[in-house]
């Protein structure tokens, strides 16, 4: 007997056959390990094995993890294993200085290579690892050449391309923290590379086009039909035909000429037509697809242009900072093993054994790392090894790749599925741990009855195989079940007098019911070293696909008086805890803010009634005592009052969380809420404000940032990232993404929402022939006679549905990783709508609960069905109200609290006047629908600005007021199209946004070269877009009004206000009131005479002046 295998005998520890031969494993090796087959026990007795017998140190054995929490584990499990064995000097002498054993994340690693050889990419060897602040750094380079006066083409053309709010967080952020990180740039050749792509595509689309053109211009049959496709096709051909360049075929397959519907006759060219024709537009729309790049080809080298300009700015910014991003370390670290074989060969002769954990979590560029280090020590080539060229027995993996979740971080479960076969290729081992010591047996014999068909595939690389899982015995007097909570869609609304609760409400409403009944009942019980006993709530876990409704479920959770604990702070800007210390800060920065003063005063910080409320707010004076104050509410005041003052001295030397920690105790505010058990769940929103606080003080910001970002996040329901706490005691129900529980267990869990359909994100960013770039094109092209797509980028056209494929292959996985978290009950939960069902022949199932009920052919209509372990429940609808029926106060109890301050509610206000008191003065201008006909010159754009989408002569009536601006102020007008609004530029493709170009430009030039312009405007001073605020009588009430005068003109005695109309009517008594209140504002503010006129740009030669009249009004 080995000296390992006495140790295990007397540990009492016995491996399965499975978990013995990866112990034993002495070739480069890969372990398939499912959930709870027991990997890390693998991990670390294969590590102590490895040291007991000699075959190397605990410092030559390099064990990564995925999370520092698994290195953490990981370090400590093998610690203790070693202890075991103390007596061993070999084991004594490992242990003595086994806090330098390599067990470390994978990213950590990476980070001691790249400070190894950072100097030579231009990194101080101190760098930081800092996601977050290397997303402002990225956003501060995309702002600055955004804003630069002197920006480049791709810069204007990009900004058309986008609305603003998009642009710089939601496209060049992305495009530079997730594509270019260092040392990657935009490949030089890249857009050679993306035409001769682009082309070939095209070459390989339009022979069967034309080959199927030719078939329908013979069709013979003479249905109408029939006879109109074959005309149709004979057209199209004679265009290409003679068709010169790309712009010419452009022209003619993007017309709306050639669709048509499908016919439903029986004859053979009817039938021809009906198999054929989805082929036709498919190739149609692929072919105007690849022209639209072909004929983009400056927009293409401007976008590259400009990416380049970004991606260099960016990561000089890096350089200069020092702060990398995982993704940086881990890019550099390869690149570096490539490139500097010294270093290389240094790390192959520090390491005899590499251990990695949680592999399928990886992508193809930490296998490369891997493949560097384990090279063989007598080869030395260049680049990547194969895997030929690899020691024998080097490298062991441990991964699952029915675990693999982490695309969205790059993880790629291809990589894994690969390894096997190139390890097995050179004499290493593929071998599987299949047995579930995690879950009941009868858990896991249902999981073999559900997976296979929710697995099934054809081989497909990036789908993950079921193979069934084995058993461990049952726990004594333990009965496994698993629960399914549907609410089925209902299409009529039902009238009754309440307002039902929203689904996810009422879905939340039911699993809280569910849960009060796991705690109190017996149907639920779980083992323990006593034997069968009921669950408490930090038994449980609620798993969440996204967290968009966790809202709902906290809300249900405190109206049954659930204990619970949340990962995600998701719901912390809703709460009052977030406001009433905002509010409370705010106020000690501004106390002159009567919302915030309202607010402390109602808040838990003093908690005053509403009559003593309204008495203190008549107050000028900040927490003066009101004559009638009552003696309690007098307390409460004054008590509040010297928490303020202790406030304002703290603020002027304390930091952020110690701020805050005052807030929550020393107020009293803490114990405020503990005096209400059904306030309980609140105490957990103090830990993440006050973490949130932590990390404000961390960034350098002062108290008056912190309310900055309070006040810009208060009411959102949006999760913040990276603010997690600690708990040392859990003490409620778990609640947590599916994400976040990967590697846990618990005993019952509970998959919610599983009827979410996940976050459906349009797609804002390219990747062709591996070159990622934003969208470079605007220009549309029809997919029927009346419908058109706009071409945006080559990307579309190799896109093939490959995208959606790993998405829902990867939906499997997380179904897989959720439901084997749970040891004994499971349940998931769910609500259908309008959308979330998936209906349609061959449409695929896209949510987790629709994998789980076409897998077990449930009927999700008709939610009912027991059989074995398996309970199918309805979720029943409920009224708005039962969301707020709690059990505090008895409804007796409150109606004698009412009719003790009826009286005081009941005493009529007088009436509000809500009318605005400010107006645009276009707002008031008193227009009439204009009935006049068009009496002024057309132009071709106005076909194209009423259109059926809507009318954009607004906005083209802002573009042209823009190009006059420019020429006020004698500025270039090298493109145009870079003044179009957002609105006008999005719905116009690239000829129909040259038209109006052309025909705006034209109107501003003919006033800018009309002989009135030289007589009475060119010889004086000019101001355009003059601002002014300015008051007037409107219905009786003194009103502000603002405004904008397109031109004002400085001519000595008097002023001249000129505003442009771009109508196609004369009417200028219309436009006359604005006009007058613009001379009006002009005479108070510069007090000279002013006279007005509207130029109608369609026709500058008739134009009228107006002296008007003098005005009692004050300019603002």
């Amino acid at each position: 007997m080995t000296r390992f295998e006495e140790l295990l005998a007397q540990q009492g520890t016995r491996l399965d056959a499975d978990q013995k031969a990866a112990v034993y494993a002495d070739e480069n090796c890969i372990v398939s390990a499912g959930a709870g087959s027991g990997k890390t026990t693998v991990l670390s007795y294969r590590f102590l094995r490895l040291v007991l017998e000699g075959k190397a140190t605990a410092n030559e054995i390099l064990t990564l993890t995925f999370t520092r929490k698994a290195a953490r584990e990981m370090h400590q499990r093998i610690h203790r294993l070693l202890l075991c064995a103390k007596d061993d000097p070999r084991i004594a002498a490992q242990l003595a200085k086994f806090d330098q054993a390599p067990i470390s994340t994978l990213d950590s690693f990476c980070s001691s290579i790249v400070r190894s050889s950072s100097v030579s990419y231009g990194i101080a060897q101190d760098f930081a690892i800092d996601d977050e602040q290397n997303l402002a750094n990225a956003r501060q380079c995309a702002v600055r050449l955004l804003d630069d006066p002197n920006r480049s083409e791709g810069a204007k053309l990009i900004s058309t391309l986008y609305s603003p709010e998009d642009l710089v967080d939601s496209v060049l952020v992305p495009l530079l923290t997730q594509h270019y990180y260092l040392p990657q740039q935009v490949a030089d050749d890249a857009q050679q590379r993306i035409f001769e792509a682009v082309r070939a595509r095209y070459d390989q689309l339009m022979g069967p086009f034309q080959t199927l053109l030719l078939r329908y211009s013979s069709l013979t049959d003479s249905a109408k039909t029939v006879q109109g496709v074959k005309e149709d096709a004979a057209v199209l051909l004679d265009g290409l035909a003679s068709a010169a360049t790309d712009e010419d075929v452009f022209s003619v397959l993007a017309s709306p000429m050639g669709f048509r519907r499908k016919s439903a006759g029986k004859s053979e060219d009817l039938l021809y037509i009906k198999d054929t024709y989805d082929s036709y537009l498919g190739m149609r729309r692929l072919l105007c697809l690849a022209l639209a790049v072909l004929t983009g080809k400056q927009q293409l080298a401007d976008i590259i242009a400009f990416v380049k300009e970004l991606v260099a700015a960016y990561q000089m910014e890096k350089r200069k900072s020092g702060i990398l991003t995982f993704s940086d370390v881990s890019s550099l670290a390869v690149e570096i093993l490539k490139e500097n074989k010294a270093l290389r060969r240094y790390f192959k002769q520090q390491f005899r054994y590499i251990m990695i954990d949680e592999f399928q979590d990886n992508n193809e560029q930490q296998k490369e790392l891997l493949y560097l280090l384990a090279e063989r020590l007598d080869r030395e080539g260049e680049g990547v090894p194969k895997a030929s060229d690899l020691e024998q027995d080097k490298l062991f993996f441990v991964g699952d790749e029915k675990q693999s979740i982490y695309r969205f971080r790059g993880s790629d479960v291809r990589v894994f599925k690969r390894l096997a076969g190139e390890l097995k290729a050179i004499g290493g081992k593929s071998l599987e741990l299949a047995t579930n010591y995690r879950s009941e047996p009868a858990l896991i014999e249902w999981f073999n009855t559900l997976f296979p068909s929710i697995m099934a595939n054809d081989g497909e690389e990036y789908e993950a195989s079921f193979s069934s899982l084995k058993t461990r015995a049952a726990s004594e007097g333990i009965r496994s079940t698993a629960t399914i909570l549907i609410k089925p869609y209902e299409e009529s609304e039902r009238d009754d007098e309440e307002e039902e609760a929203k689904d996810s409400d009422a879905e939340a409403y039911r699993v809280a019911v569910l849960i009060k009944e796991m705690l109190g009942g017996e149907r639920f019980l779980i083992p323990s070293s006593e034997g069968p006993r009921k669950p408490k709530a930090s038994d449980i876990a609620l798993l969440l696909r996204s967290t968009s409704n966790q809202l709902s479920f906290e809300r249900a959770f405190r109206h049954q008086s659930i204990p619970y604990t949340v990962q995600s702070a998701r719901s912390l800007m809703l709460e009052a805890l977030a406001s009433d210390f905002y509010a409370m800060l705010q106020l000690a920065l501004y106390p002159e803010d009567r919302h915030a003063y309202a607010t402390v005063l109602r808040s838990p910080f003093c908690k005053l009634s509403d009559a003593s409320l309204v008495l203190v707010l008549e107050e000028s004076q900040l927490f003066s005592v009101p004559p009638g104050l009552g003696s309690e509410d007098l307390v409460r005041l004054q008590a509040v009052q010297a928490f303020y003052c202790t406030l304002l001295e703290a603020m002027a030397s304390e930091s952020l969380s110690q701020l805050v920690y005052r807030l929550w105790y020393e107020s009293g505010y803490y114990l405020s809420l503990c005096a209400h058990p059904e306030y309980q769940a609140y105490r957990e929103h103090y830990t993440f404000f006050h973490r949130l606080a932590q990390k404000q003080e961390a960034a350098g910001h002062r108290v008056s940032q912190f309310v900055d970002y309070l006040r810009q996040n208060l009411a959102q329901n949006e999760k913040l990232d990276d603010l997690e706490v600690i708990n040392e005691v859990e003490e409620g129900v778990q609640i947590m993404s599916i994400h976040k529980s990967k590697g846990l267990e618990f005993p019952i869990v509970i998959v919610a929402n599983a009827s979410s359909k996940g976050r459906n994100q349009k797609e804002k960013l390219s990747t062709c022939v591996d070159v990622a770039l934003p969208h470079y094109l605007n220009q549309r092209f029809h997919i029927s006679a009346t419908k058109t797509e706009t071409a945006r980028h080559a990307g579309t056209l190799f896109d093939e549905g490959e995208e959606q494929r790993l998405q829902l292959a990867e939906l499997k996985r997380l179904l897989y990783v959720a439901l084997t978290r749970a040891e004994t009950h499971l349940v998931v939960s769910g609500a259908f709508g309008k959308n979330n069902r998936a209906l349609g022949e061959g449409k695929p199932a896209d949510t987790l609960m629709l994998l789980m009920t076409r897998s077990l052919g449930l009927d999700i209509s008709n939610p009912e069905h027991e059989e074995g372990l398996l309970s199918v429940q309805r979720i029943e609808s409920i009224s708005e109200g039962s969301l707020y029926q709690g059990s505090g106060e008895s409804e007796q109890a409150f109606l004698q609290r009412l009719d003790s301050v009826r009286g005081w509610y009941e005493t009529p206000l007088p009436a509000f006047d809500l009318r605005p008191n400010r107006y645009a003065v276009t707002a008031l201008a008193a227009h009439e629908e204009q009935t006049l006909p068009p009496n002024l010159p057309q132009f071709p754009s106005d076909a194209l600005l009423k259109s059926p989408e809507g009318d954009l002569s607004a906005a083209f009536g802002t573009f042209v007021h823009a190009l006059c601006e420019q020429m006020v102020l004698n500025h270039a007008l090298d493109d145009v199209r870079t003044f179009m609004p957002a609105e006008l530029s999005s719905a116009l493709g690239e000829r129909e946004q040259a038209v109006v170009a052309e025909d705006g430009l034209a109107l501003a030039s003919a006033f800018f070269h009309s002989e009135w312009y030289h007589r009475e405007v060119e010889p004086y001073a000019v101001s355009s877009e003059v601002g002014f605020f300015s008051t007037l009588q409107h219905e009786g009430e003194e009103v502000v009004v603002e405004g904008s005068i397109d031109l004002l003109v400085d001519r000595g005695d008097h002023y001249l206000v000129i505003d442009f109309k771009t109508d196609r009517a004369r009417d200028a008594e219309v436009h006359r009131f604005q006009v007058e209140t613009y001379m009006m504002a002009v005479r108070r503010i510069y007090q000279r005479p002013a006279k007005g006129c509207i130029v109608y740009l369609r026709d500058v030669d008739a134009i009228d002046v107006w002296e008007g009249e003098h005005d009692d009004t004050d300019t603002l």
